[in-house]
């Protein structure tokens, strides 16, 4: 199946943007961080040997869709295998006023974080632990995922539901994971590691899917 590929770079000004975001909400992010190790005792959220640092730069990660115009026109925003939060919980706290649904089939990871949105006084997480393929979502939303599935497989597990865009937290080499793909998709990948000195973001890029 053809499809139609775009790449972009993602500019510096966005990083230095994200990290201004970050700083504003810092004392947020750094709760949210206390109460996914806490968390992380009892159930694995995360690797039992990742430090905080390590996390921060996933929250900034998380952080970047907020620049994105697929993301700013949103009210609805379903997080596929969301984990521990990554990316819904630190883009919910910079937009009190969207709407997430953060999704996992693994329900203690859905207890955890349920629990993570009722302490930090989240107000606009909304949680379910089944299969993504088995919401049923009536309002068009933006369906987003970090790292938890291979696109051909979300894809295929939600080509019912009314999702307008599908953005993926991807490394830089995904076009494998399109194979099981039927349709003509429109996809943008945004670099990101051609303008950051940040060895965390080497061969990492945004993939967001259209159809």
């Amino acid at each position: 199946m053809k499809h139609t590929i775009n790449q972009y770079p993602v500019p510096r000004e966005t990083f230095d943007a994200v990290a201004a975001l970050y700083n504003e909400s810092r004392s947020h992010f750094e709760a949210y961080v206390d109460q996914l190790f806490w968390w992380n005792e009892r159930i694995n959220l995360v690797s039992r040997d990742v430090p905080r640092e390590t996390i921060a730069e996933h929250i900034k990660h998380s952080l970047l869709l907020h620049t994105f115009e697929c993301f700013a026109k949103s009210e609805v925003v379903v997080d596929a295998g969301t984990g521990g939060g990554l990316p819904g919980i630190p883009l919910s706290i910079i937009n009190p006023q969207k709407n997430f649904l953060l999704n996992d089939i693994v329900s203690k990871k859905v207890l955890a974080v349920k629990q993570i949105a009722k302490k930090l006084s989240l107000g606009n997480i909304h949680t379910a632990d089944k299969s993504i393929g088995d919401l049923s979502i009536d309002t068009p939303f933006l369906l987003i995922s970090k790292h938890a599935f291979k696109i051909d497989v979300l894809y295929q597990m939600t080509e019912h539901l009314p999702w307008t865009e599908m953005v993926f937290y991807k490394g830089i080499n995904f076009k494998d994971e399109l194979d099981g793909i039927d349709h003509s998709l429109s996809i943008s990948v945004y670099d990101l590691s051609q303008n950051t000195q940040n060895n965390f973001y080497k061969d990492k890029a945004l993939v967001i899917l259209s159809r």
